[in-house]
This record gives structure tokens, C-alpha cells and sequence, in this order.
């Protein structure tokens, strides 16, 4: 999962976006998070990479759900919901994220 992350930072030409990602990760980890269109009860594994206390936001990468197409969310850290909006690269997700959060500000 770091390697995934580094890569998708790799990818970003935004410099204040990247400087701010930068100040926001964490180890990576996975939390089950249960997806509102199929079985009830059913959860995804999605990965934590990014992190936001003040909001409680946190951006994390998901291959279930709306993936593989749009594998990169806005999720809440206390919270078992998949997701605010999913993207197909961190900069889209986390691009969205800086318009309506304090996140990425």
C-alpha cells in the first residue's frame, strides 16, 4: 500500500496539494467498512493512508465498492461507512477534498 501511495503522489503536479498530503499521511491500515449497495452487513477492506483529526476525514483506498474504477474515497476515522465520493486517482479524490473540507486547506 505505500508503494501505491507513492506512486500516486509521483503523479501530482499540484505542489500546494502535494505539500499538503504530505503533512496528512499515516502507516497505512485497513478498516472494514460496510457498503450501503449490496448485502446488508457486508463489508470492504479499505486502506487508511491519509488523516485529518480536526474533521475527522480521512482518505483511504478501497478495491471493492465503486473500485476498480475508483478505487480512492473521503471517509470518515470514527465511522464504519465506505465512503464520501470515491476517485480514480488521490489527486481527483484529494482535489474534491481541499474544495470541501478543511482536509486539505
Amino acid at each position: 500500500m505505500k508503494r501505491r501511495v507513492a506512486d500516486e503522489l509521483s503523479r501530482i503536479d499540484d505542489q500546494p496539494l502535494l505539500a499538503r498530503l504530505r503533512e496528512l499521511p499515516v502507516e497505512p491500515y485497513d478498516v472494514q467498512r460496510e457498503w450501503a449497495y449490496d448485502q446488508p452487513g457486508e463489508t470492504y477492506a479499505c486502506w487508511t493512508v491519509a488523516e485529518h483529526e480536526e474533521s475527522n476525514m480521512a482518505i483511504a483506498y478501497c478495491e471493492k465498492g465503486f473500485s476498480p474504477s475508483h478505487p480512492w474515497g473521503l471517509v470518515r476515522i470514527k465511522g464504519s461507512h465506505l465512503g464520501i465520493g470515491w476517485f480514480r486517482t488521490l489527486e481527483a479524490r484529494s482535489a474534491r477534498a481541499s474544495r470541501g473540507t478543511e482536509m486539505i486547506r
